[in-house]
C-alpha cells in the first residue's frame, strides 16, 4: 500500500516532473530507466503508460496517460478509471519539473539499493541450504550492477546536482 504522500515521494515527483515534460524532453529524460526502477505498482503502471506514450511521439500528459490506460484495456472500469484519475491529478500537481533529472537519480539510486537488499536476501537464502552452484551462479547476479551503471550514467547526465549521498554527508 501506498503511504507516501505525493510531495514527499520521490517517485511520485519524478513522475509529476515527466508529465510536464514534451515526447522529445521526457524521452531524453527516462534514458537508462525502466518501469520496474520503480517500487510503488501505480508508479511502475504510469511509468511503462509514459514509456509507451513517449515511444509514439506523445508527451506524457495525465490526460494522455489515462487515455492510453483506458483504450489499452488496462484501466477498466469506473473505479479503477477514478483511482487512476485522483493518482494522476495528485501527483501532477505541486512538482518542480527542474527537479526532474535530479529526481532521476534519486529514484535510480534507491532502485539500486533495493536491488542490493533484494539479491543480499537471496545469496543469504541461498547458502543456508542450496547446491553449491546455485549460490555460486547468484553471487554472479548482475541487476545490481546494471542499475548502479544506469544510476551512475543518470549523474553524469546532471553534472553539479548533488547525489543522495552528497546529502547524507558522505562522498558521492
Amino acid at each position: 500500500m501506498d503511504t507516501a504522500h505525493p510531495l514527499t515521494d520521490p517517485e511520485r515527483q519524478f513522475l509529476g516532473c515527466l508529465m510536464w515534460l514534451s515526447a522529445d524532453q521526457a524521452r531524453r529524460l527516462l534514458t537508462g530507466m525502466r518501469a520496474d526502477d520503480l517500487a510503488d505498482p501505480m508508479a511502475a503502471f504510469v511509468l511503462q503508460l509514459a514509456i509507451e506514450l513517449i515511444a509514439d511521439d506523445h508527451p506524457p500528459a495525465p490526460v494522455a496517460l489515462f487515455v492510453h490506460a483506458v483504450r489499452t484495456g488496462r484501466a477498466t472500469g469506473e473505479h479503477r478509471q477514478h483511482r487512476l484519475g485522483g493518482w494522476l491529478r495528485e501527483t501532477y500537481s505541486d512538482v518542480t519539473p527542474a527537479l526532474a533529472g535530479w529526481l532521476k537519480t534519486v529514484v535510480l539510486e534507491n532502485a539500486w539499493r533495493r536491488a542490493l537488499t533484494t539479491h543480499a536476501q537471496r545469496l543469504i537464502q541461498a547458502a543456508e541450504s542450496s547446491p553449491a552452484e546455485i549460490v555460486r551462479d547468484l553471487a554472479d547476479d548482475t541487476a545490481a550492477e546494471e542499475l548502479w551503471t544506469r544510476y551512475r550514467d543518470a549523474l553524469g547526465r546532471n553534472a553539479g546536482i548533488p547525489s543522495l549521498d552528497a546529502h547524507r554527508g558522505k562522498a558521492a
